[in-house]
């Protein structure tokens, strides 16, 4: 019945319908008689949106801000434990969420997650320039809890939770429990901080209000059927380089096909995969470290042989500073623990990046049990690709594209383990375990008539790849299609402009308005997509004038210049001071008119 649901025959729009059928298309009987009573006693109570104050006090509102989809999956697991045990809950993203409500509330918990250099999400913007203004109430009412996500590889991890948590208990909120920092492996501790969490609540709301039969919470998504724990096996179809021979960068462009699935994905969405490590690296390491490979170890009260544990559950191509000293302790070598603890933090972090773990074995040889090399080590993540393709077109199939990433501390050229896995260790016929990453903080406009610009650097131009193929086939309906601007750019025109021809063709049909690109390495001076921006100053302030929604696709090196140009060239048309056109920039990103999806 949701297939037929359109906007031109119901009170939804075409967003909404959307989100109907991702959540709901596959509830049984069961599930839909439920939903079913609970929408009516919802239409029922309609006027009474304001709880009663003994109520408030019973609900345990849980609210999130998240950058990846990661921060948002855990606040929704939350949610749905706390509706199977009876508990009144409210699941709100704090994009949607106003600040200063939270002087009303007394019970909260926070999902936060850090993104960048210690910066707090984009959605959790407005909540942390309220908490530092002098606007920010006390709140002695309020008990909470916050669960911080973060990558220890970066220098200020779960800076952005445990700045919200300091600051709320400068406004004397009191917390319930200790803080939680969840590494890029956040599974484990997230479980725990879940089960906790539900304690509390069952002990303390219970006793202030007891749950009635019918419990009022947000209607909570469906957990997706496949996940980080339970990928699916994709097939792959098509692998091909789209970059020239003579190219410094190495893109291929992947074609998956997710038959079988039941995936459903929006253009804006990631895909995240499971890449197993290179045996030949894992044999390398071993090899330096004088460990047989055979020797077991215990992971996770499973026990496997060390070749296996680093091949496929142990993280030996990213490094983080704990990981670094950890190796210098175990192996006894203090001249690594000096030299990198007299580092500053910049140069720490770029240590950090440009090595893996052979590296440190090969510039600092040890010997170490193999249990222990095991232990100083992190778990095994996926990694995430930008969605390339609208499903709108290609059916049952998902493309990425994907840059093949090295680096070269120590005079020997090393791959990335993803990249590597994908662009050349993998084979037409192979499987891929794979699942969906929703981001729904990038997506196309509702009104499919509001002109958009996209900015993009290198395979930044994946998404607004999909972005195209979703506007042919729903131009191919309508008959029209909104303007559309790309501002494209990477080192030269002949042997990186990546999908060329279509962007091209797009041009030519005219469902590409206009398209300016930016080649930095084919002049003498280097030309980035930021120069194109001061070049095309007028044009992008008509455009927005107009109305447009601005799209940031790339590195976050790209995103920050890119803002800092629009930031200037806004004050500059408009006759601007420096504050007021920050405050254009942030009413831009309020009204979901400037998204970004930078990395």
């Amino acid at each position: 019945m949701l297939s037929a649901l359109r906007s031109d025959n119901s009170p939804f729009s075409e967003q909404q319908i959307r989100r109907l059928q991702d959540s709901i298309g596959d509830l049984n009987p069961e599930q839909s008689q439920w939903l079913s009573g609970y929408l009516a006693g919802r239409v029922q109570d309609a006027s009474q949106v304001a709880l009663p104050a003994q109520q408030s006090a019973s609900l345990l509102t849980i609210l999130y801000g998240s950058e990846t989809g990661n921060g948002e999956a855990l606040a929704e697991a939350l949610a749905a434990s706390a509706t199977q045990q009876g508990i009144n809950a409210e699941l709100v993203s704090l994009d949607t969420f106003r600040p200063a409500g939270l002087r009303k509330l007394k019970h909260v918990v926070f999902v936060m997650s850090t993104h960048g250099e210690g910066d707090p999400p984009e959605e959790a913007l407005d909540l942390f320039e309220y908490l530092d203004s002098d606007r920010a109430a006390k709140m002695p009412q309020l008990k909470y809890r916050v669960l911080a996500l973060g990558d220890r590889s970066y220098q200020h991890f779960c800076q952005a939770g445990r700045k919200l948590d300091d600051r709320l208990q400068e406004l004397g909120a009191s917390p319930f429990g200790q803080r939680v920092e969840c590494d890029v492996d956040y599974t484990a501790s997230a479980e725990v901080w879940n089960n906790e969490v539900i304690s509390y609540a069952r002990e303390h709301l219970s006793a202030e209000n007891p749950i009635s039969a019918v419990t009022r919470l947000s209607v909570v998504p469906d957990q997706p059927r496949w996940s980080r724990q339970q990928p699916f096996s994709a097939h792959v179809e098509r692998i091909q380089r789209i970059t020239a021979s003579q190219s410094n960068k190495e893109v291929y462009h992947l074609e998956l096909s997710l038959e079988g699935s039941g995936l459903q994905y929006q253009p804006g969405d990631a895909l995240a995969v499971w890449a197993p490590n290179d045996p030949e690296l894992v044999e390398q390491i071993l090899e330096r470290l004088a460990i047989r490979p055979n020797e077991l170890v215990l992971l996770d009260d499973q026990e496997m042989t060390i070749s296996h544990a680093l091949a496929e559950n142990l993280e030996i191509t990213r490094l983080t500073s704990a990981t670094i000293l950890s190796y210098a302790a175990a192996g006894s070598q203090s001249q690594l623990q000096t030299l990198f603890s007299k580092l500053k933090p910049a140069l720490q972090r770029q240590f950090i990046e440009q090595r893996q773990l052979i590296d440190l074995v090969e510039e600092y040889p040890s010997r170490l049990e193999a249990h222990a090399l095991a232990e100083l080590l992190r778990p095994l993540t996926p990694r995430s690709y930008s969605i390339a393709s609208s499903q709108q077109l290609v059916d049952e199939e998902v493309h990425l594209t994907v840059a093949s990433l090295s680096s070269n501390a120590i005079g020997t050229p090393r791959n990335g383990v993803a990249s590597h896995f994908l662009n050349h260790r993998l084979d037409p016929g192979d499987k891929l375990r794979v699942f969906l990453e929703p981001n729904r903080r990038f997506r196309l406009p509702e009104n499919r008539q509001t002109p958009i610009i996209m900015i993009a650097a290198g395979t930044g131009i994946a998404p607004f790849r999909a972005f195209m193929q979703e506007l042919e086939s729903t131009a191919a309906g309508s008959g029209n299609a909104p303007d559309s601007w790309l501002i494209f750019g990477n080192p030269h025109l002949r042997s990186d402009f990546l999908y060329q021809k279509e962007w091209l063709n797009w041009r030519q049909t005219g469902l590409l308005t206009r398209i300016d690109t930016a080649w930095s390495r084919d002049q003498a001076d280097k030309h980035y997509v930021q120069n194109v921006l001061q070049e095309q100053a007028e044009r992008i302030n008509d455009w927005l004038q107009r109305g447009a929604n601005i799209y940031l696709c790339g590195s976050l090196q790209m995103g920050q210049a890119v803002l800092q140009t629009l930031q200037s060239t806004l004050a500059e048309q408009r006759g601007l001071d420096t504050e007021t056109a920050a405050s254009l920039i942030a009413d831009l990103r309020r009204e979901h008119r400037l998204q970004k999806d930078l990395y």
